[in-house]
């Protein structure tokens, strides 16, 4: 294809996708009138709509290569895939709400806190859609389903592309000192949440695989951790909710790569530090203290104050749902997103994570790993 034909095709692209963004986000705060169109505004989108459909079959009749319409579908269905994420108030749920929503997909965001925060409203700014979500309430969870589906069914352009579950909590404590409560809301939110969302969305996604709507492959993205790859001490629900979290990955993954669609373990790396995701652990180390035993908190009690007060000061600057800026994180989240044929696993590490998580992988006395783990966690001594 000619260099100036090219140039003049993504320039006519670019205008349309910004006058229709423009339109989305017009609409998008007000549910009785979100698809309807202005006017004067939908006939220049259907003139340039025109005109790039006539550059092209011109340019393909001349070259007679007819792998310039994989092109343009590719280009001009971008602003038509649906993405749904979940746990999206704060840190890394956000982050990847806000980027997936720049990227022009039709973003809708599950919030636990409900759509009237400070978090929602902005992304509702950023053409997103957010809705209230408890992935632990299988009601919330349909009813997260259908708002998605009534997106798919009131625009027919509207393709489902993807569902990230990345809602997750972590509590930090050895697993004796941790309540029933701590443990099972780990499992309930980290695991089960995530399968009852595919659950949910998991017919949906097939069929779009099925259909072939569109050149990229539809997609399950499940946030995973490195705790699910190797367990820490101090980690023992959340490891086990994300090792079980890798391995329902996997398997669907092979149930449905001959349908098509794809299945995805991201694992972001170490973000506790510019994310939420510890912001309630002074609470949880109080609630600790509360349900020892007194043989227990003789033999338990100083450990946990030490640690509760050290993860408090690491956590206490972490207030803005906007608070994780890893560009590393995003670009990598990108690619698991957009890339046509994503691959099983995309994983962030900072050199300091590679150098020790290879070691932990190495055939080691037992003794030489504990020790490379407690260096490698670098908690505060009793």
């Amino acid at each position: 294809m000619p260099i100036h034909i090219l140039s003049t095709l993504f320039t006519i692209s670019t205008e349309r996708e910004e006058k229709i963004h423009e339109i989305h986000c017009k609409y998008a705060t007000k549910p009785e009138t979100r698809f309807i169109c202005n006017d004067s505004v939908e006939d220049r989108v259907h003139r340039r709509q025109f005109l790039t459909s006539f550059v092209l079959i011109w340019t393909i009749v001349r070259s007679k290569n007819l792998s310039y319409f994989k092109f343009l579908f590719c280009f001009t269905m971008s602003i038509m895939r649906v993405v749904a994420i979940t746990g999206c108030d704060s840190g890394l749920g956000w982050a990847l709400a806000a980027r997936s929503a720049r990227e022009g997909l039709v973003t809708v965001a599950g919030m636990y806190n409900g759509v009237d925060t400070k978090a929602a409203e902005s992304l509702r700014r950023l053409c997103a859609h957010p809705c209230s979500l408890d992935v632990t309430n299988p009601d919330s969870v349909a009813g997260f389903r259908d708002y998605v589906q009534s997106l798919l069914n009131d625009n027919p352009n509207y393709k489902l592309h993807a569902i990230v579950n990345n809602a997750g909590v972590m509590t930090i404590g050895d697993y004796e000192w941790q309540t029933q409560t701590m443990i099972e809301n780990t499992i309930h939110v980290n695991l089960m949440g995530t399968m009852r969302v595919v659950s949910a969305f998991l017919p949906d996604l097939r069929r779009s695989a099925l259909e072939n709507a569109v050149p990229s492959v539809p997609r399950i993205i499940n946030v995973a951790s490195h705790c699910g790859l190797q367990p820490l001490p101090g980690f023992a629900a959340y490891s086990a909710s994300k090792a079980g979290v890798l391995g329902l990955t996997k398997a669907l993954r092979l149930e449905h790569r001959k349908h098509g669609l794809g299945v995805v373990a991201f694992v972001p790396g170490g973000f506790v530090t510019s994310s939420n995701i510890i912001v309630h652990q002074g609470a949880s180390g109080n609630a600790m203290l509360e349900k020892l035993n007194d043989e227990q908190k003789s033999f338990y009690g100083k450990r946990i104050t030490t640690l509760t007060n050290y993860l408090q000061s690491a956590s206490s600057h972490n207030t803005r749902y906007d608070s994780l800026k890893d560009e590393n994180i995003i670009e990598t989240f990108v690619k698991a997103l957009t890339s046509e044929s994503p691959k099983a696993l995309y994983k962030v590490e900072s050199w300091r994570y590679m150098f020790y998580y290879n070691l932990f992988k190495l055939p080691l006395p037992e003794g030489v790993t504990s020790w490379l783990i407690k260096k490698f966690l670098n908690f505060p001594e009793n």
